[in-house]
């Protein structure tokens, strides 16, 4: 069976991982739980058409930290479709991951750099899959400025308070660079992004139990 893609960053507000923060903390009967992550993330869609040849790629990649959790968790993920329009056969059609990337956002999400490799599975033929090895190496810069969110709640019940807050930032980006399956360059620097984001978000969590007396 073909694995869907993984729910990518089309907001910022989508990179929300669910990790452990810091343990448990008393003070008498109280006991206090902090969790705290933050993380970043850049996605891209990309068209490509060569006469009757046309290719679809999307290319996500994410790394998300939490307090006191090491080391931090990376996902990258990579799907290909590529058609013969005039003859209607399928060429590509698959997916690959990884869970180790280089991703790299500096300044304000205004520009960075993503780099993975991944085994890439085609399901072309469905009854004979071909796995061949994928790389990735794109590179964005902003193309707008950021839009940012803050939320924050608070609730009591039954001796327990709850807070939570979340920030996040996303700009839209323009995307271009290289993927490539086996020795068949699918994505080349010439072809732009047609939709992209890059994004981060930091969100914490602290939860009083103190018992009703």
């Amino acid at each position: 069976m073909r694995k869907t893609a993984l729910g990518v960053l089309a907001l910022a507000g989508t990179l929300v991982v669910q990790l452990a923060g810091a343990g448990p903390s008393t003070a008498g009967d109280r006991v206090t739980t902090k969790t705290e992550m933050r993380g970043e993330g850049v996605t891209a869609e990309f068209v490509r058409t060569d006469g009757c040849i046309q290719t679809n790629v999307s290319v996500f990649g994410s790394v998300f930290t939490a307090r006191g959790s090491a080391p931090p968790e990376k996902v990258g993920f990579v799907s290909v479709t590529q058609v013969n329009t005039c003859t209607l056969v399928t060429l590509i059609d698959g997916f690959g991951d990884a869970a180790t990337l280089n991703l790299a956002l500096p300044n304000g999400l205004s520009n960075g750099r993503l780099r993975m490799s991944m085994e890439f599975t085609n399901y072309a033929d469905a009854g004979n899959p071909v796995v061949s090895p994928l790389t990735a190496d794109v590179s964005f810069k902003a193309t707008a400025n950021a839009t940012k969110t803050f939320e924050e709640s608070k609730s009591r019940s039954d001796g327990i308070r709850f807070e939570s807050s979340e920030k996040t930032k996303a700009r839209p980006v323009s995307v271009a660079g290289t993927v490539t399956i086996g020795d068949q360059k699918v994505l080349s620097p010439d072809t732009s992004s047609i939709s992209g984001t890059a994004g981060s978000v930091r969100s914490k969590e602290k939860t009083v139990n103190r018992p009703v007396k």
